[in-house]
């Protein structure tokens, strides 16, 4: 069987079930009809691994993460959460983790899950979230206390790129279902690869059930350390496999793990509940800004129950470079395989789907167009708009010429470009305050953390206040304040002494004022947007451009269009030379709306973007930096050498930035990154990408280049 197919073949049976051609295999059994397959998911996978009763013994704040071999059509998946309404407390979260080498067309598997109208709505969501373009990595799907891990390749390979490295740490899974097609028709998947990756991601005591009681399946459970169990199999299936994992190992060390903690122990304080080790341990995190990255962070790590107090010395929300009248949702795609190029894919269909989720009022995700005002850039997208079509994704993007582009714009433009459907623009500051609207969040604006002590109680952040500096709970951004639960500990003394378990700074530029963040290579970028009077031609703008520059609709009969680009450049005084600068560029777009604007008052912001010498957004713990430089020094002779030792990190300080001119685009990606290394969960994104994310890539960069 060739490797190079994208997607699964389907040839659709008489009796209405899908079968795949290269395996000549279905996607599940059954007997005499699709109901039967549900049956049989219900018996095998969840009966099985005794997951109604674990279910319900969860408590709230515990986490039960479940493994899959073989997503397929996703009944595993729409079973499991089906059982998981009806047997879990309210409280507790579910994540599944499922590879899938060959996955479905969007319209295939449109029309298997419809054979099953009782799980319904279930299906119908699955539906609404499933990628637009089911690129190679890791996809992030939330259904409320539900997530969905979808890694798209091959599934030992795309195991092990959810694999830290960390015996503790990447032992997430509670049980397993291991699924796809028989051994008889794909040997390749059952290796001793798989096993020993099953086995590395497994709590100890983890579970797994399986329809097959093939040789090749027992002999690699053995080998990883299960115990195996024969039990009658479904319908006319006379045995299948259940067990339980009863021998862990340490892994083998085969890579520098300059990107963990030293010690054994997660990166996080934060316990686990379902795993058998404790009861969840109830943190404070303090989080230091309120623009879209601690917006985005504080969200995440308040939807998973911990409390969570945001700072943020303006006077409310999105003060900084996020506070925009008007923002775009866009990203830099590229033809070819590269941590740039993937995390801009990834994170722009999160993106989508996030902002639709959590403040649908405050965007406007009906479309935008990404013109292409040079020959270079042409070329380059027509490579995209080809790989688009390859892989069937072009409800992600795709090209469209001068006529095209001006149909969708309602207005005449001379270029042609990518058409993003499901894109579009947003209201920033609004943004960030629906993200705040959380019981678990307190906002406490006007007040500025100075500096930053770590003790045998946490951390103590002083602060100093400005203006006032009346908390803000949840709903308290349109509702009066209440009381902090935590303000005995200091936490609600404006100005004082604030402690906290977990830091994250998330204040763009402003992170290289504290020493222990210091050391990490941002550098400002000063963007002055201009803002003036919708026209009546204007107005029949319908979707937003970007190119060299961008123009966004008119809102409230405002538009927005800019911005200047000033490398190194701190003032955010407004300057009438960048408005000009900015009609220039519009100018080139649309050049009748360029002249009517200049006839008339702009206003304007400019504010200062934090960017990464790689363009990259920074999420994870912060090291020691000189443990980082004696630990690894050897890396200056040899940045191959393999050192197996761990240097010292802050104890449980993170940080969020570098989201450069993209923040709204990468700040939700990069933030369930940053929640699953503060939780000690399973990373939204493969390793390989969380490293080039990493804040200490720069410091050992630099160590392989003898700098």
């Amino acid at each position: 069987m060739s490797d190079d197919r994208l997607h699964a073949e389907i040839e659709w049976r008489e009796d209405g079930q899908p079968l795949s051609r290269a395996f000549d295999d279905v996607y599940f059994s059954g007997g005499s009809s699709p109901q039967e397959g549900l049956e049989e998911t219900r018996y095998v996978f969840l009966q099985q691994n005794r997951l109604p009763e674990r279910f319900a013994a969860l408590a709230d704040g515990d986490v039960f993460t479940i493994g899959e071999t073989g997503f397929g059509t996703g009944l595993n998946f729409l079973a499991a959460r089906d059982l998981w309404r009806q047997s879990a407390p309210t409280g507790a979260r579910l994540h599944f983790v499922s590879v899938e080498k060959f996955p479905l067309h969007r319209g295939d598997l449109e029309r298997a899950l419809a054979l099953w109208p009782q799980l319904q709505p279930l299906a119908g969501q699955l539906l609404e979230q499933y990628p637009p373009f089911c690129a190679r990595g890791v996809h992030r799907l939330q259904f409320g206390p539900v997530s969905l891990t979808l890694a798209i390749g091959e599934a030992s390979e795309a195991f092990a790129g959810l694999r830290l490295g960390d015996n503790h740490r990447d032992r997430n899974v509670d049980a397993w279902f291991l699924d796809g097609f028989a051994p008889a028709k794909n040997p390749a998947m059952w290796t001793p690869a798989l096993f020993e990756n099953i086995a590395a991601l497994s709590q100890p005591g983890a579970t797994f059930a399986t329809f097959t009681c093939a040789g090749i399946v027992k002999r690699g459970l053995k080998g990883a350390g299960f115990a195996l169990q024969k039990v009658p199999g479904f319908g006319r299936k006379r045995e299948m496999l259940r067990g339980r994992l009863k021998e862990t190992g340490e892994p083998r060390i085969a890579s520098t793990p300059w990107h963990l903690p030293s010690g054994s122990k997660s990166p996080s304080p934060l316990e686990r509940g379902a795993g058998g080790e404790g009861e969840p341990k109830a943190q404070s995190i303090a989080i230091i800004g309120a623009g879209i990255a601690g917006a985005t962070t504080a969200r995440a790590l308040a939807e998973r129950g911990h409390r969570v107090t945001v700072f943020e010395q303006g006077p409310g929300p999105a003060a900084g470079a996020s506070g925009n009248d008007q923002g775009i949702l866009y990203a830099k795609l590229s033809p070819k395989p590269g941590p740039n190029g993937d995390f801009n894919l990834h994170a722009l269909m999160f993106a989508q789907r996030y902002y639709r989720r959590q403040c649908p009022q405050s965007v406007h995700l009906d479309g935008l167009l990404q013109l292409a005002q040079s020959g270079k850039e042409t070329g380059l997208q027509g490579q995209i708009d080809d790989l688009l079509q390859q892989h069937g994704a072009r409800a992600l993007a795709q090209r469209v010429d001068a006529a095209g582009a001006s149909e969708i714009a309602g207005l005449p433009l001379e270029f042609g470009g990518l058409y993003f459907p499901q894109a579009g623009w947003l209201e920033p500051r609004r943004v960030c305050a629906a993200l705040l609207e959380h019981e678990n969040i307190e906002l406490r604006c006007n007040t500025r953390i100075e500096s930053l002590e770590h003790g045998k109680d946490g951390w103590q952040l002083h602060g100093t206040p400005a203006g006032n500096a009346e908390p803000q709970l949840g709903k308290a951004l349109v509702e009066p304040a209440r009381a902090h639960p935590d303000a005995e500990l200091g936490l609600g003394v404006p100005g004082g002494s604030f402690r906290a378990d977990t830091v994250i700074i998330c204040t763009a530029n402003a992170i290289r004022r504290f020493p222990q963040t210091a050391a990490l290579p941002l550098r400002p970028i000063r963007g002055q947007v201009s803002g003036a009077v919708a026209t009546d031609y204007s107005r029949r703008l319908q979707t937003a451009l970007c190119g060299e520059g961008y123009l966004i609709p008119g809102a409230s009969g405002h538009q927005s269009f800019g911005a200047s680009f000033k490398l190194k450049d701190t003032d955010t005084a407004l300057r009438d030379r960048e408005h000009r600068e900015n009609l220039e560029t519009l100018a080139a777009l649309l050049p009748e709306m360029a002249a009517e604007f200049a006839a008339q008052p702009l206003t304007g912001r400019a504010a200062l973007r934090a960017a990464t010498p790689d363009y990259l957004p920074m999420a994870g713990p912060v090291p020691d930096w000189d443990s980082i430089a004696s630990t690894y020094a050897e890396l200056r002779k040899n940045r191959k050498f393999l050192i197996p030792q761990r240097a010292h990190y802050q104890p449980n300080l993170f940080v969020l930035g570098g989201l450069g001119s993209r923040g709204f685009t990468y700040a939700p990606l990069a933030a369930e990154l940053l929640a699953a290394w503060v939780g000690g969960e399973v990373l939204p994104v493969p390793v390989e990408l969380a490293k080039a994310l990493h804040p200490a890539r720069f410091a050992v960069r630099d160590l392989g280049k003898n700098r």
